[in-house]
Parts: C-alpha cells; sequence; structure tokens
C-alpha cells in the first residue's frame, strides 16, 4: 500500500512539475545574430533574416528572426519590426512580435514587444537590439 501511494505521489509530482516547465519562460536573456540574407525594398526598406545562435556556444541554433526596417525622416532613425522565432533552448518556444525605432541616441536601442505565441502568448516588455546581439526582458 505504501508504494502504491509513493507511486501515485511521485506521479503527480511530475505532473505539476511538466506543466509548470511547459508555460513557463526565462524573462530575461539574450542571443546573437548571424546575418542570413537580406535585401532592400525601394529606396527606404530594407529586410534581413538571421539566425538566432546561443551566446556561450555559437554553433547551437536557437531560432531565427525577420527584420523590416524603414528610414525615417532623421537619417539616423529606423523604424522597425520584427518576427522572432525561438526553438526552446533558450528562453522558451514560440514568436515574438516587435515593433519599434532604433538610432544612434541614447535609449533608442530599445524596442517594444507586443505580443507573441505559444510560451509568449500576451507577452509585453522590451527588446535590446545593436544589430549583433538581441536582448529580451520581457513580462
Amino acid at each position: 500500500m505504501r508504494k502504491l501511494m509513493l507511486a501515485a505521489t511521485l506521479a503527480v509530482l511530475s505532473a505539476a512539475l511538466l506543466a509548470t516547465s511547459a508555460s513557463a519562460f526565462d524573462h530575461h536573456f539574450y542571443v546573437h545574430q548571424k546575418y542570413r540574407s537580406g535585401h532592400t525594398i525601394g529606396q527606404n526598406v530594407f529586410v534581413s533574416q538571421h539566425k538566432l545562435k546561443d551566446p556561450h556556444n555559437r554553433t547551437v541554433r536557437v531560432g531565427r528572426d525577420r527584420w523590416q526596417c524603414r528610414s525615417k525622416d532623421h537619417p539616423y532613425r529606423l523604424k522597425c519590426r520584427a518576427l522572432v522565432h525561438l526553438n526552446g533552448r533558450i528562453g522558451g518556444k514560440g514568436y515574438i512580435r516587435v515593433r519599434g525605432q532604433v538610432g544612434r541616441g541614447h535609449g533608442d536601442k530599445y524596442l517594444r514587444v507586443v505580443g507573441g505565441t505559444r510560451q509568449f502568448n500576451g507577452v509585453r516588455g522590451r527588446v535590446f537590439w545593436n544589430g549583433i546581439r538581441v536582448g529580451f526582458d520581457l513580462r
């Protein structure tokens, strides 16, 4: 009887652990970008795609992203939107949508997170982007 109760307790605890780990994600993390492809659309718009790599082991791919940026009135300011896909190795699993303006000024390297899917469903926060490194600060 004790063995049966112990087995049942372990089964319930392991199911609870799996349920919490499936919905939980890391709120603060960063990845490195490796350029994959890109092109321009007209004079003011460019599209680029990157592989996202683990910052501690750059041979491990953790996702991909696609950025579309348009130059604004100011020559050093871009209005960008991005779709970031993470495969679950770092941060979580799903898509994150990002929008905002980036430029040379102080504080112009942060874009806002406007939504996501799977583990990132309903997420908000901000993304740091400097062209090589992407850092996530999610709520």
